[in-house]
């Protein structure tokens, strides 16, 4: 959600305010949000039969894990209601909501509102506080609220529930089930318990006797911070505070058969947690309930009992050992894995077995000591034949690793070398399916359609968590042509990584059910996005994921340069730094040079710039006059104006197809101002550059003024140095060759013959770069004498030199240029998915 990236990006308090209230406009489009008495927000809504009248109260980083901080902000949540009271303006607000960078919580009014009759100054400014009123709220509140932390699992649509909850007057606490439970003692052992001496099974212990005997548990009247537990002489440390907010979240008291289901499940608790601390692989029970409502919906509710289901990845049998299956037969390479399933009888009847599915057939296998064979036992080959005669569907359900060469679950991206040189590989090796058969969850999902077509099955599924990576990435294209022509998606939606314990939020994990069918190559395939709020999945909205095959923008962008050679040129890194040696190669005649690695969305702001030389790294291309420059900056603006997310992460570039060509046009033309202006635009003009044994004179292309209009400018006494660079270095290639004849940078020469029809956003901004630039001229050799590794007396250095004297001597004027870019930007940002750049 967007008020995560905000709050990441908040330096002061009021970025926190101005994060808040865009997040609660975001979610409640139709409230009305003012700021009165000073406040630093009050929210109006209707909702159901009640009306929601939200006081924001913000704070930069504040812990809220403890007493005084919350109080002391209640205080002045206190103070500005006695604001309102005293105005008489109508009801007093009945919700607060008090924001941080970190963490946030509300509470209903009516918990404090009795503190509005004390006998004090309420004339003290609400921002500075009153000590007396806060250790009144210290002494005297009863309880603490619920805090949510802003991390990859917060959700803003649930605090703005809750909101609503207590502005109704009702109490809303979350019942533990069999698929909450674990997530819900994850919560209770970070925020409640204090007791290092428990072990992991006496923590499990003491947690459910909270929940489940709350007549028998209780605080120690006198004893700070001790909970007086049967059979714990000593009782157990715990943050009081903490402890009482709990248990205003969740509730106490259950049946006896609730509470005999819970206790026969009381080693799975300490069994997943010590996994979850060592990092192991762990599918959230949430999550596997959501895989078997999935399943239910796709192939009936008998689906258990009518197919033989297999999970070839299956770790200690997370996916399956709450469900009861007629046929059910568990892999899993690691031999440990094995004997956990069998020694806590989970799924009794399973053929439960150590294989390591991606090196079959007696094929080598790590996980096997030497004389060891790696082979399906008869027993299950038997079963595996029997059910393809008799007709039945196999079903592989299974989360496999997602990581390139990784077997260690749900980290994308770590690496353990020669894991993925499986005999799987091979055969997709000559199979033709590319790089991708590198990725193990590829060869899972390859393995899985070849056993069932070895078998005989003629009706098979196959329902696996992974990335989403192998339905967009051109990588995939061979396989995904294979898997297309074979299987028809039937069933897909998409959640936040995070949800696994200790795993970034920034990509999103998908579970995909796919069947007998087939699909087109060029379909989008409909996601449903989920979430996870009060310890329940959630849909939240759509989203659909397709590939680029044959219409990436990638391509498209080098196809005026297609087949011309490149030379070596100075190899840069950055706009000021040349490497002695690099891969770049440069065409002659030659603006810049794009560096433009992958297709996607998830590599938009570290693979994705602009130089005026070649980039180093490669990966890029050389940018021409005309129509090349024009669909640099077009891609360019459309790679950079897209934030990341967890949803969008996987989206690919596709070749430009506007509904209307004039308004594309128009795009494109203030995609140069926003290009010129974007701090990914490292061109620069640097003279004498050292580089193979010569001298270099790099030009910037990307300078907006013409060698005349600059040469006047420069004409003064304060400027001498950058005049005649003027003078001596006309813009060229960077081999020294004039770029159409003209002495003039190419952006420069495009706006001087007005061939761009600019938006008023893009001449403002334009306008007041012009006239930072010229205010700055008196200060440029005087600043520049003590930062020469700027090269700021090249005439035309660029917006990547020239912002350090700017933010330096005129921070407001550089403010207020970043302040119209944003603008120019907003106007922009819609036109990557009107034009076709992108796919919603």
């Amino acid at each position: 959600m967007k008020i995560k990236r905000l709050l990441e990006q908040s330096k002061v308090e009021k970025d926190v305010e101005n994060a808040y209230r865009a997040a609660i406009l975001a979610s409640k489009p139709q409230a009305e949000v003012t700021s009165p008495h000073g406040t630093d927000g009050y929210a109006k809504w209707a909702t159901g039969a009640a009306s929601v009248r939200l006081l924001l109260e913000a704070k930069y980083d504040l812990d809220f894990k403890s007493r005084l901080p919350i109080c002391n902000t209640l205080g002045q949540c206190l103070l500005y209601l006695k604001r309102f009271e005293q105005a008489g303006e109508g009801p007093l607000p009945n919700v607060l909501l008090v924001g941080d960078k970190n963490e946030c919580f509300v509470l209903s009014t009516a918990a404090v509102k009795g503190f509005l009759d004390l006998p004090l100054d309420w004339s003290v400014a609400p921002s500075k506080g009153d000590p007396m009123l806060t250790r009144a709220l210290v002494e005297g509140l009863n309880i603490l609220p619920y805090v949510y932390d802003v991390d990859g699992n917060f959700d803003f649509n649930e605090v703005i529930a809750k909101v609503e909850v207590l502005a109704e007057g009702s109490q809303h606490t979350i019942k533990a089930n069999p698929t909450n439970i674990g997530a819900i003692f994850i919560y209770w052992r970070d925020r409640v318990f204090q007791d290092s001496a428990l072990t992991a099974v006496e923590q499990v212990d003491v947690y459910l006797r909270c929940l489940f005997q709350p007549s028998d548990v209780y605080l120690h009247p006198s004893k700070l911070g001790v909970l007086v537990v049967p059979g714990y002489p000593e009782g157990v440390r715990v943050n009081p505070e903490q402890y009482r907010s709990f248990f205003n979240h969740f509730e106490q008291g259950y049946k006896p058969s609730e509470i005999e289901a819970f206790y026969a499940g009381k080693d799975r608790l300490v069994e997943d947690d010590a996994r979850r601390r060592q990092g192991a692989f762990f599918t959230p029970d949430l999550w596997v309930a959501e895989a078997h409502k999935s399943l239910e919906k796709v192939l009936g509710v008998n689906w258990k009992d009518e197919c033989i289901v297999w999970d070839p990845a299956c770790g200690t049998g997370n996916l399956t050992r709450d469900y009861t299956f007629k046929d059910l037969i568990l892999s899993t390479a690691e031999r440990p894995d094995v004997e956990v399933i069998k020694g806590q009888g989970y799924n009794p009847g399973a053929a439960t077995f150590q294989y390591d599915f991606l090196n079959p057939d007696g094929a080598i296998s790590m996980f096997f000591e030497e004389g060891q064979r790696n082979e399906i036992p008869d027993a299950v080959h038997d079963r595996l034949k029997a059910a393809a005669t008799g007709g039945k569907r196999l079903v592989f359900l299974m989360n496999p690793p997602y990581g390139t060469a990784n077997n260690a679950g749900t980290k994308e991206g770590d690496s353990k070398a020669g894991i993925a040189l499986t005999a799987v590989n091979a055969d997709m090796a000559r199979a033709k399916m590319g790089a991708c058969r590198q990725q193990l969850y590829a060869q899972f999902l390859y393995q899985s359609s070849t056993l069932a077509r070895d078998y005989g099955f003629k009706k098979h599924t196959v329902a696996a968590f992974s990335v989403p990576t192998f339905l967009a990435s051109g990588s995939y294209k061979p396989f995904r042509d294979w898997w297309y022509s074979h299987y028809e998606c039937k069933d897909a939606w998409l959640f936040q990584a995070s949800h696994f314990s200790d795993v970034s939020g920034r990509w999103g994990i998908s579970f995909t059910v796919w069947s007998e069918g087939e699909t087109n190559s060029g379909s989008v395939v409909p996601f449903t996005l989920k979430d996870e709020q009060d310890f329940r999945v959630v849909a939240i909205g759509q989203k659909g994921v397709y590939n680029s095959d044959d219409r990436a923008a990638s391509d498209w962008v080098r196809e005026p340069t297609k087949g011309l050679k490149g030379e070596d040129a100075p190899q840069m890194s950055s706009g000021l730094r040349v490497k002695g040696v690099g891969v770049g190669a440069f065409v002659p005649g030659s603006l810049g040079y794009m560096l433009s690695n992958s297709n996607s969305i998830q590599h938009n702001q570290t693979v994705v710039g602009l130089f005026s030389g070649p980039c180093s790294a490669g990966h890029g291309l050389s940018v021409l006059p005309g129509e090349s420059f024009r669909r640099a900056v077009a891609l360019y603006a459309a790679r950079k104006l897209v934030p990341e997310t967890w949803v969008t992460q996987k989206d690919e570039y596709l070749v430009p197809t506007p509904a209307s060509q004039p308004d594309y046009e128009r795009w494109v033309d203030d995609c140069h101002i926003y290009a010129l202006l974007h701090n990914g635009n490292n061109c620069t003009a640097m003279r004498d550059v050292s580089y193979g044994n010569r001298k270099w004179q790099i030009h910037n292309h990307f300078f907006w003024l013409t060698r005349d209009v600059a040469l006047q400018l420069l004409d003064t006494p304060k400027t001498p140095t950058p005049y005649r660079d003027c003078k001596a270095h006309p813009s060229k290639d960077v081999f020294g060759k004039p770029v159409e004849s003209s002495p003039d940078p190419y952006l420069a020469s495009v706006l001087a013959t007005w061939s761009l029809d600019l938006s008023q956003e893009a001449q403002d901004v334009l306008a007041q770069l012009d006239a930072l630039w010229k205010a700055s001229l008196p200060f440029r050799e005087a600043y520049a004498a003590g930062k020469p590794e700027l090269h700021l007396m090249a005439w035309d250095a660029g917006v990547y030199q020239l912002k350090h004297l700017w933010r330096d001597l005129f921070p407001s004027e550089w403010a207020d240029l970043q302040v119209a870019f944003k603008r120019l930007a907003e106007k922009l940002k819609p036109g990557v998915y009107e034009h076709g750049f992108l796919i919603r």
